[in-house]
């Protein structure tokens, strides 16, 4: 069984970063790897969109190591103001892979509103630079790990949707805000639970797509 697609491969480099977690008040706490919200809102403001526009994003990626920082965070009540200092996670020196599954429209105008950006982007925080060291279109296909004699290496961590999973894979389990429609002004998040895998697991059952020209490389799309 064999299905192609083409979809947009990102390499984005940052120095550093916090993927803050929702409801982590005493300490900014981060996700290992950006959920689909935050990479979903780079690519909507790229192309300045001023509604969701359907994809599925397949996140993967490491980071050198993790510190702490300490910043004044402010907090506003009524007309009083205080502060107190926040503990920042952020890793360090993380290298992303994204690749992004849409109508072939779309994902030519994210291609070209990269090129025309008149700003730096960021991912996380908006002090988060990132730097887009490619971006290009690519060929992938769907494989059944039945029809193949070997298993398939995660070569990255990487963020799998539950849907996708075997139950022998190891990781932490994560519930992701994925997209959000608006109702009554408020942002009703749609969410997607997925497992953050560790590298050098092996694949040996269910559907997974694979570049084309780099078979060894795997994605797992957003639902």
């Amino acid at each position: 069984m064999e299905n192609c697609k083409r979809v947009l491969k990102l390499n984005i480099f940052q120095e550093s970063a916090c993927y803050k977690k929702p409801f982590s008040f005493k300490a900014a706490e981060t996700y290992p790897l950006p959920p689909y919200s935050t990479i979903k809102g780079l690519l909507h403001r790229v192309i300045n969109a001023d509604r969701y526009c359907p994809m599925g994003v397949s996140i993967q990626g490491s980071y050198e190591s993790k510190f702490n920082n300490f910043q004044t965070t402010y907090f506003y009540k009524s007309t009083t103001i205080t502060t107190m200092p926040m503990n920042i996670h952020q890793l360090f020196n993380i290298n992303l892979i994204i690749h992004v599954s849409a109508e072939e429209e779309l994902l030519k105008n994210i291609y070209n509103g990269f090129y025309n950006l008149n700003e730096a982007i960021s991912v996380g925080r908006r002090e988060d630079l990132a730097r887009l060291d490619n971006i290009e279109f690519i060929w992938t296909k769907q494989i059944d790990m039945e029809d193949e004699y070997d298993g398939k290496i995660i070569k990255n961590p990487v963020y799998i949707p539950k849907s996708q999973i075997c139950d022998v894979l190891h990781g932490i389990n994560y519930r992701l805000n994925n997209w959000y429609e608006k109702m009554n002004d408020m942002r009703n998040w749609h969410k997607t639970d997925v497992l953050y895998a560790n590298n050098d697991q092996e694949i040996e059952e269910g559907l997974i797509w694979v570049e084309e020209n780099n078979p060894e490389e795997l994605m797992f799309f957003s639902d």
